[in-house]
């Protein structure tokens, strides 16, 4: 367990020492979006690509990952669509929004750096391939309710559209998807270009962690402690037990690969979610608030899961 927390305490100091850094005024709206945009368009990339081209082959896994995470996610989805209408007494568009939050994980600025820290370039395709799905799977399900129910028309079909056209121009899934394409083709990689590739990833992990905790501390807050606690405890413990009984009793997935879909399954809330709450003005500083709690209570709830598996049989 000391061994965990040594891994996991750094990691999310991280997180804070942003946060702390943008309370303090140090860092501007413009840094840190400067911050988020390198990132996002040339650490994270870099590192999905240096890592899936790296990575053994296991595509055989593919489709039990897929059935292991999404259909408890859709399922959860479900559910907490119908407790939003029914307990909350939430229209359709608002109980979306609030649904999002309990299934839709931070696979990206938080996720990828700790799996690939923990399990080095053999988590690189799983990891890439959930990050794709969430985008398409859950973040389409949740627009397709809000637009059904606010009767967006035309204007919601394209949104849907956008999605799917940010899924193609997304750099983070692009560099996934062209390493695995050189893995496969067992391409050579001149020796500079990896090198280069090395340098920026290894700046992703520490500065995505960063911009994570300064973004969070420019997000409004909200009073509302029985929905945050109902989307945290949704998030941070019954989807990662969802797919935790999926992915090793169900589907039997590989070791590595149910490891990696449990933890993504464990993360915070994603930024994602609160994107899309401003978008259609529906409880944007609730989803606020519950990320923030999310974050700060994954340090400990994230430190235990990383302790099970690492000492859980097989």
């Amino acid at each position: 367990m000391q061994a965990v927390v040594n891994l996991a305490l750094p990691f999310f100091a991280l997180i804070f020492t942003g946060y702390l850094a943008a309370r303090g005024g140090m860092l501007g709206e413009t840094t840190v979006a400067g911050l988020n945009t390198f990132v996002f368009y040339f650490a994270l990339p870099a590192l999905l690509l240096i890592e899936t081209f790296q990575a053994p082959a296991a595509t055989g896994a593919v489709a039990g990952l897929l059935a292991s995470y999404y259909l408890p996610g859709i399922g959860l989805f479900g559910l907490l669509l119908f407790l939003g209408r029914r307990l909350f007494r939430l229209r359709p568009a608002d109980a979306a929004i609030q649904s999002l939050g309990g299934v839709f994980s931070n696979v990206g600025f938080i996720g990828l750096p700790l799996i690939i820290l923990l399990y080095g370039s053999e988590a690189a395709l799983p990891a890439v391939l959930i990050v794709m799905g969430d985008t398409i799977v859950m973040l389409g399900l949740a627009t397709a309710v809000v637009e059904g129910d606010l009767g967006g028309g035309r204007r919601g079909l394209a949104f849907l559209g956008q999605i799917g056209a940010g899924v193609i121009r997304n750099p983070i899934v692009t560099a996934g998807l062209v390493g695995v394409t050189l893995n496969l083709l067992s391409a050579p990689v001149p020796e500079p270009i990896l090198r280069y590739g090395g340098l920026l990833a290894g700046a992703a992990g520490p500065c995505a962690l960063f911009a994570l905790g300064a973004t969070l501390a420019g997000r409004p807050m909200r009073e509302g402690a029985t929905e945050t606690a109902y989307l945290v405890s949704m998030k941070l413990f019954v989807h990662p037990a969802l797919v935790a009984l999926m992915a090793i009793w169900v589907f039997e997935l590989p070791a590595v690969w149910a490891s990696v879909a449990i933890l993504q399954a464990a993360l915070p809330i994603a930024a994602n979610v609160y994107v899309l709450a401003q978008r259609y003005e529906r409880r944007p500083e609730q989803i606020s608030t519950a990320i923030f709690i999310s974050t700060a209570a994954s340090v400990v709830t994230i430190s235990v899961l990383i302790s099970w598996l690492y000492t859980a049989p097989g």
